[in-house]
């Protein structure tokens, strides 16, 4: 446990009391606070009041949530981007960047959907050869196959910073330095990071870095962020285009002449929920309180306990052992006998232990709100079921 675990457990999910819940790569359930800050914002649209207050309450979420979004990245606020979801901010490279035949994508071949199927999409309409590291015998993907498969004609190297299906964390750092000099971008799915460890995209030179809100960064769907690199921002139009976009902060909405707004924040073509929003500020505001290099120490140690569980059940687990090599989330593999709906089902109805069924394992993923004796609830019930 960390200092302060218990208050703000009692107090942001009280929901949680008498649950184990181990299924935030799945989602995280809404906190008080993002309930309440995301209330006041639906409350407002079910019976209005146009007035200064209630454009100073927009204007006030606004600044907060980009400033808790600067925070958490360390860096500017003008990389930040809010998008509706990761696969918004996939689409801006996807639609940016200028496709020609006989240019190739590297990704691999563990990537969730929306981090294959848009590139799988340019490939067959552009000509664009799509590249795909294997999966290995170590149900992983290797990153020296990654770096091998980069060259000149490569314009874009597209990764999760952590896999969905087994937690494995990628070197992003250095494969971007590799993607860089072959003068490639580099952009990061990264909705099974954010908020669960310290995700700093500036320091690892990316140029784009996507995360929805409903998953580690505890907030509701229809919200993310979106980190773009000053390159990206300096190179690459925003290709989808609507009013917001640009800079119409005097209102003057018969201007046509208005130039993008400053930084990332020109890919915003439309309006973002304003109560989605509100329900993100809060989120990372939580975190915030904590701190991320402590909560992400909280959360791998947490995982740490859950992997030497299983070992000690005598499981494959298939997810890195090397903290520096995770996310927040651990998937093992209990026996292709198994049925691991039935498994599931069992932990969640039996023991209140709530997991997911993915890439033919259990998913365990863990949070600010687990406790060591979580782990071990956990552990005990999964030892009991497979008897």
């Amino acid at each position: 446990m960390f200092e302060g675990q218990a208050e703000l457990v009692e107090r942001e999910y009280p929901q949680l009391k008498n649950r184990v819940w181990l299924n935030s790569a799945a989602f995280a359930p809404h906190a008080t606070s993002v309930k309440k800050a995301m209330n006041r914002f639906i409350n407002y649209f079910h019976d209005p009041i146009i007035s200064v207050e209630s454009d100073k309450m927009f204007e006030e979420v606004d600044k907060s949530v980009f400033e808790g979004a600067a925070k958490l990245f360390d860096c500017p606020k003008d990389n930040v981007s809010l998008v509706i979801n990761t696969a918004h901010g996939l689409n801006y490279p996807l639609n940016g960047i200028d496709w020609k035949k006989g240019d190739n994508i590297v990704t691999s071949d563990l990537e969730f959907p929306t981090n294959f199927y848009p590139w799988l999409y340019v490939s067959k309409k552009k000509g664009v050869e799509l590249r795909a590291a294997k999966i290995n015998e170590k149900v992983q993907i290797d990153e020296e196959e990654i770096i091998e498969l980069i060259d000149d004609n490569t314009k874009l190297v597209s990764l999760s910073l952590v896999q969905f299906n087994n937690g494995q964390r990628v070197d992003a750092e250095r494969i971007a330095k590799v993607a860089h000099e072959h003068g490639a971008y580099v952009s990061l799915d990264a909705i099974q990071a954010c908020n669960a460890i310290e995700v700093y995209p500036k320091k690892m030179n990316v140029d784009f870095l996507s995360a929805g809100g409903l998953k580690f960064m505890l907030g509701p769907l229809g919200i993310g962020l979106c980190y773009v690199s000053d390159k990206a921002i300096e190179e690459i139009d925003p290709p989808l285009q609507g009013c917001g976009n640009y800079d119409f902060s005097d209102h003057n909405w018969m201007d046509r002449n208005k130039p993008y707004h400053k930084g990332a924040r020109r890919y915003q073509n439309g309006t973002i929920p304003p109560y989605c929003t509100a329900g993100l500020d809060a989120a990372l505001k939580i975190v915030a309180s904590v701190g991320i290099k402590t909560v992400s120490d909280h959360n791998l140690e947490l995982t740490q306990r859950l992997i030497e569980g299983f070992n000690e059940l005598g499981l494959q687990v298939i997810t890195p052992i090397e903290k520096h090599r995770r996310g927040a989330l651990v998937n093992v593999r209990v026996g292709k006998d198994k049925d691991l709906d039935k498994i599931v089902k069992t932990l969640e109805d039996k023991y209140k232990v709530t997991v997911s069924n993915r890439f033919n394992g259990l998913r365990f993923s863990a949070h600010l709100f687990n406790t060591e004796e979580h782990i071990e609830t956990a552990l005990a019930a999964l030892a009991e079921v497979l008897k």
